[in-house]
């Protein structure tokens, strides 16, 4: 490995930086630019043959598609709410027992978010239009429907992100989940303080940062016992349930459970009622989870399954047609509503499934023919993190966080970071003569945080409050408070260690 090949390595980073930043590019127009070089960097400079590199990017497409349908769901059940007034109500609702402005901003997208991420639910298609309803201005909706949540992501989406860190790296789930807890303390902290920066201009300053970052404290400790005492698949979910009651009962307020808002809260409490059963009853979970599968492979490395009885994308569909039986919404009125999900959905399609296809590229670049040999010194998951390993030295755990951060904004979701970086931690510890739990953790902390800086991530939030095409003013912003982040939880690593 040598220095202009690592250096080669960012060069997909830097292109989609200056097109996000410097030239303000919608999300749609970074995934194809972004493809394209990704394809011609792994076929030229790092000798992949072309075949392989486009499997590759189908084996990327296909492997997002069940995240394509989580979203799609979503968009289609917050149309559905909002052309009902059901998700006015229910903000309403909510409202009602948290009157002020920052309260409510910390209830919708630290609260909610994190309870809908660790239920295994793609938040930002129902948390950004909530956001939006509240009074929150696009962009920021957009941006606050993710930070919310980036924080202890690694103990959400029902465990699956630590039990794959697991299987990567052979550290005991029990242990990188209690590290992982402690870990997003801190960052949960710092996504507290990003919140600042997306209030309303007559809400920002220092004067709100003791309840924004007793609200992530309280979250991250409550998220850390749940991860000890109840189980780190339910750790998020507790999280958030826990912070939106404290909220509700800080401000001293009720709230108000008409038959109504009860009616337009069935969809969801059937979605989390559904996610609940196929995770915590033994049988259900066999049965949905390594029972009714169906398996794909495109490149004889990696088979993609599907399990569409387990995963959340199902059940949001069946939670849309409840929801048009419970409000009794025209015909008419039903065609329009996938007529305007289709309109909002299809661009955020085609960006994330490209994003996926130019992660999967990255990935597998290096790799010959048929997949049967991978040359190492053509790979560029294996040049970063090595060279970072060669050109810090002892200071590697502080770039940890960050190596997670890059693999995020690559791909667009954290478990791509560890499967492209997780086994690395090992050796490198090893090396070191360190911690790997940490070192992995701390990858996988890192990764979530990226997801504030993620294009992929953004594309899914901007459609659903009307913020598309402010993608770049977005990222602006959240690429350096991602990247300061990530840096932070470096230094508690490499203190720590």
């Amino acid at each position: 490995m040598d220095l202009f090949s690592f250096l080669l390595c960012w060069l997909p980073v830097i292109f989609l930086i200056i097109l996000a930043v410097v030239f303000s590019r919608p999300a749609f127009d970074l995934s194809i630019y972004g493809s394209f070089l990704t394809l011609a960097l792994v076929v030229t400079s790092f000798k992949t043959p072309l075949k392989v590199a486009l499997l590759a990017g189908l084996d990327g497409i296909l492997t997002t598609l069940p995240l394509l349908l989580v979203i799609f769901g979503g968009i289609l059940l917050s149309n559905l709410l909002m052309a009902t007034g059901s998700l006015s109500r229910i903000v309403e609702c909510f409202m009602g027992g948290v009157k002020d402005s920052v309260h409510r901003v910390l209830l919708i997208s630290m609260g909610v978010g994190n309870f809908m991420e660790g239920a295994s639910v793609i938040a930002e298609p129902v948390v950004a239009p909530m956001l939006r309803v509240a009074g929150i201005s696009p962009v920021g909706a957009a941006a606050l429907s993710i930070i919310g949540y980036s924080g202890i992501m690694t103990l959400e989406m029902t465990g699956i992100i630590i039990t794959i860190l697991s299987l990567v790296t052979g550290i005991p789930v029990q242990k990188l989940a209690i590290a992982s807890a402690w870990l997003s303390i801190p960052a949960i902290m710092a996504m507290a303080v990003c919140m600042q920066f997306f209030l309303p201009h007559d809400e920002r300053g220092f004067r709100h940062l003791p309840i924004l970052l007793g609200a992530g404290f309280f979250t991250g400790i409550v998220t850390l016992g749940a991860t000890a005492s109840l189980g780190f698949s339910v750790a998020g979910m507790v999280g958030g349930l826990a912070l939106i009651f404290v909220l509700i009962l800080v401000m001293h307020k009720g709230i108000a459970l008409t038959k109504e808002i009860f009616r337009d809260m069935t969809p969801f409490l059937f979605l989390l009622l559904s996610l609940v059963m196929v995770n915590s009853i033994p049988m259900l979970k066999e049965l949905t989870f390594h029972k009714l599968t169906i398996k794909v492979s495109v490149i004889p490395i990696h088979i993609i399954t599907y399990r569409p009885f387990f995963s959340a994308y199902l059940y949001l569909f069946c939670a849309f047609c409840l929801a048009l039986v419970l409000l009794k919404v025209p015909k008419s009125q039903i065609g329009e509503i996938l007529r305007l999900g289709i309109k909002r959905g299809w661009s955020v399609f085609v960006a994330m499934s490209l994003f996926g296809a130019m992660g999967q590229m990255i990935a597998y670049s290096g790799y010959k023919t048929a997949f049967v040999h991978l040359d190492k010194l053509h790979n560029i998951p294996w040049i970063l993190a090595h060279g970072l390993q060669v050109y810090t030295g002892n200071l590697y755990p502080l770039f940890v966080p960050f190596l997670g951060w890059i693999g995020t904004f690559l791909t667009g979701y954290g478990v791509a970071s560890l499967m492209l970086f997780g086994q690395l931690q090992v050796q490198a510890a090893g090396l070191l003569g360190t911690s790997a739990t940490w070192l992995a953790s701390g990858l996988a902390v890192g990764a979530s945080i990226g997801s504030i800086s993620s294009p992929f991530k953004i594309a899914i939030a901007t459609p659903m409050c009307g913020a598309v095409g402010k993608e770049g003013e977005i990222l602006r912003l959240t690429i350096p408070l991602g990247v300061v982040s990530a840096f932070i939880i470096g230094f508690i690593l490499w203190l720590g260690l």
